[in-house]
């Protein structure tokens, strides 16, 4: 999306478990436990971690369901089925494009998609584009943990004790620190707003990630450790008078082929004594330490996006039934 880079939020984020989590390896051991937390090779051992991949998922599916409390048209089934009257934005655009209701130009393609995807799938992207954003993974600070094997057992439905025969074995890490990555690039500051939701939330203790949450596992806490704000190009904004305007896409290029709108700014505080501010003449970064960054004054701007959010035309056809037999 878009064939240059305006603005670019990186967000270094450390996750503790709260708890025993378990992120299964999905390999069958022959002697070791039936499910294996997952391990890589990292500075000569093997050694358990948080994949990428299961962070962002966990991250989507919270703010999945933090659309649909503003508004339920916000975030789309990704998981839908072809004879499932409410389908995914992916799924949508595979039979639009079966029917010839797409663009010829790759180009106007792709704008077409962002701009009348679900707010969800514009973040964090569906079968048709990446999304905005990216999450690193997450590797130990320091010595990694060593995982515990605990014991399970499936319980009788009648005797409510332990089913003869039925046991099975797992590990769980209940302790450590790791520090992940977060990346939004070219982002639209109501994207930034939904992000510091999905973050007070984990922070909170909100947000389980891993196996066997319905039996406890899974609970983690985040914190943020710094925010950088980097701004690209001649609109790139500047600290004046104690502030700054913090600007999305649409207000630092002609994003109006995407559907981003060319307001997307607001003035937040910029103090030297609680931020940092540099600039290369190409690029410009702004840095927050922990909690400082200004979350508070993007949060309306996701709440307020969720609300008036509307499918567009063809999308809210295709949603209900519309092209279905096509």
């Amino acid at each position: 999306m878009l064939k240059q880079l305006v603005n670019e939020c990186l967000i270094t984020l450390q996750i503790r478990p709260d708890g025993p989590i378990l992120i299964k390896s999905g390999i069958e051991t022959v002697s070791g436990p039936d499910m294996a937390f997952v391990r890589v090779w990292r500075n000569g051992e093997e050694e358990v971690y948080l994949p990428g991949s299961s962070s962002k998922g966990v991250l989507r599916s919270h703010a999945e369901r933090i659309a649909r409390t503003l508004n339920p048209e916000a975030a789309c089934n990704p998981f839908a089925q072809v004879d499932e009257e409410a389908t995914s934005c992916g799924l949508i655009f595979d039979r639009r494009r079966k029917v010839g209701n797409l663009p010829d130009q790759a180009d106007q393609v792709n704008q077409l998609v962002y701009r009348e995807s679900c707010p969800i799938c514009k973040l964090f992207g569906s079968t048709w584009y990446a999304g905005r954003l990216a999450t690193a993974d997450a590797y130990a600070e320091g010595r990694a943990p060593q995982p515990q094997q605990r014991d399970g057992v499936g319980i009788d439905r009648f005797t409510g004790g332990a089913a003869q025969g039925v046991k099975f074995d797992l590990e769980v890490v209940t302790e450590g620190t790791f520090v992940t990555t977060l990346h939004l690039r070219n982002f639209e500051l109501w994207q930034l707003g939904l992000l510091g939701f999905l973050l007070a939330d984990l922070r909170d203790g909100l947000v389980r990630i891993g196996a066997a949450k319905s039996r406890g596992l899974g609970k983690v806490r985040g914190q943020v450790r710094q925010v950088q704000l980097h701004f690209l190009g001649p609109q790139a904004p500047r600290p004046e008078n104690g502030q700054l305007a913090l600007a999305g896409m649409g207000a630092l290029t002609d994003a109006s082929a995407y559907g981003a709108s060319p307001d997307d700014q607001v003035t937040v505080p910029f103090e030297v004594t609680e931020a940092t501010w540099r600039s290369n003449g190409l690029r410009s970064v702004a840095t927050w330490s922990g909690d400082g960054f200004p979350w508070a004054a993007l949060g309306p701007r996701w709440v307020a996006y969720a609300e008036a959010y509307q499918d567009a035309a063809d999308m809210a056809h295709w949603r209900k039934g519309g092209g279905r037999g096509r």
